[in-house]
């Protein structure tokens, strides 16, 4: 059964992690992804591209959840049906895409979709 709402806290056995007030809007966000709510361009933009498969024309893109000021960069499976992977989250106080993002989303886009490690 699903929780109505998502931990505000976690107690480990050497700290404990509180979420902030709106912190937990992200994870409301993946929530709404996995449910297969529509999701707003505003929160959920491309962007930017994928590496291409060997033969493919043009190249699709990977989206990102955006809650200012957090990215988490993301993409929807074409090997694993309806998986969406998140590759990484990011505080953005800027507006621009770094290339060391797009690398990363690259690199561990390279390592599920073409190499099948799945984490």
């Amino acid at each position: 059964m699903k929780n109505d709402k998502p931990k505000d806290s976690y107690k480990g056995s050497k700290f404990t992690v509180i979420h902030c007030k709106g912190a937990l809007e992200i994870i409301q966000q993946i929530e709404r992804l996995a449910d297969g709510q529509r999701m707003s361009r505003e929160n959920f933009p491309q962007e930017g591209d994928l590496p291409k498969r060997k033969g493919q024309q043009k190249a699709k893109k990977f989206n990102a959840l955006k809650r200012i000021p957090i990215r988490g960069y993301c993409w929807l499976s074409e090997t694993h049906k309806n998986t969406y992977f998140i590759s990484h989250y990011v505080y953005k106080n800027y507006d621009d895409l770094r290339e060391s993002d797009t690398n990363k989303v690259g690199a561990n886009w390279r390592r599920i979709e073409e190499n099948g490690d799945e984490r």
